[in-house]
């Protein structure tokens, strides 16, 4: 990553938002090949019955195997968003820049929506997961049905056809665009209702897709002017970039603390081993897994330090 562009990410995003991204590329997400399987109900079923142990084991390695599927395909997801808002604003493109933000947007609440409480509930029980990862766990059913529905809501939402709604369990069908706006709302993020809504009329498209191209010249006069989009975008970033620098929070914070919470379990190929450097002493959520973890050792032994 060159200076120029890290430079050209702080004056659009500011400094603290494009420290952060470069540390996210830095985690080379995207060079990853994990591969992920799962075993058939009928199959696990039938495990249950002869094996309980080996069910268990079963179990917990899926739900940590969707765990990290879900968070490296939630923060790659949100980063081509980026990556698409930063193309539309060096290409002057209005439209383009539009419709990425609004495709962050709605990324980050998904994200948080289906993600927020995963790397807790790993933490929580992870003396319960390695027990049972060990083929140790002799009795006792492991069922964490809301976890597992929240994950295979992120993996499998979509909008169900009205023929399909009674046979599509409620974990597929996808939530109202409001539904996932009024998440970042609670959490905090300002203007973002009003950002989204801006961007949706230019996107859809509304009246501000036509008046983009227009300028007054009196009560009824307008004029053709097809060369204003640089200072529309400009516009748009300083109203709302504090928007967008909290949004980066929800769209990012799930996925990587639940891969520094896989870091402390046996599956190797689920560890991000670039994340034990990070210092995640201003993330609430992390602070919440520390207590969950409740002092257990990360299988991942690098030592933490301060990333600057």
């Amino acid at each position: 990553m060159t200076k120029d562009v890290v430079r050209q990410w702080e004056k659009i995003f500011g400094k603290d938002m494009a420290q952060y991204l470069h540390m996210i590329d830095a985690l080379a997400l995207n060079s990853q090949k994990t591969r992920y399987s799962f075993t058939e109900n009928e199959q696990f079923e039938t495990l249950i019955n002869c094996n309980h142990a080996k069910a268990m084991q079963t179990y917990c390695g899926e739900i940590l195997a969707r765990s990290h599927l879900g968070a490296v395909t939630s923060i790659l997801r949100s980063r081509r968003w980026i990556t698409a808002v930063l193309s539309a604003f060096n290409q002057t493109n209005l439209l383009a820049f539009a419709a990425a933000l609004r495709g962050f947007i709605e990324s980050a609440a998904d994200s948080s929506t289906s993600l927020g409480s995963v790397p807790l509930s790993l933490a929580t029980n992870n003396d319960l997961i390695v027990r049972a990862l060990s083929g140790s766990l002799g009795e006792g059913l492991v069922s964490a049905k809301e976890l597992e529905d929240a994950l295979i809501h992120f993996a499998f939402a979509r909008h169900v056809p009205k023929a399909e709604f009674q046979t599509t369990p409620p974990s597929h069908n996808a939530k109202h665009v409001r539904e996932y706006i009024k998440i970042l709302e609670e959490g905090g993020v300002p203007g973002v209702l009003k950002c989204y809504q801006t961007v949706c009329d230019l996107t859809h498209p509304g009246m501000s897709s036509v008046w983009m191209w227009l300028r007054p010249r009196g009560d009824l006069e307008f004029e053709l002017n097809p060369n204003q989009e640089a200072s529309d975008i400009a516009g748009l970033l300083r109203e709302y970039v504090e928007t967008i620098q909290k949004t980066a929070m929800f769209a990012f914070n799930p996925g990587v603390v639940t891969l520094r919470v896989l870091n402390y379990f046996p599956i190797e190929h689920f560890h991000t081993s670039g994340l034990m450097t990070w210092n995640l002493s201003g993330f609430p959520l992390w602070q919440k897994c520390l207590v969950g973890l409740n002092g257990a050792p990360p299988r991942n032994k690098e030592r933490p330090r301060m990333v600057r």
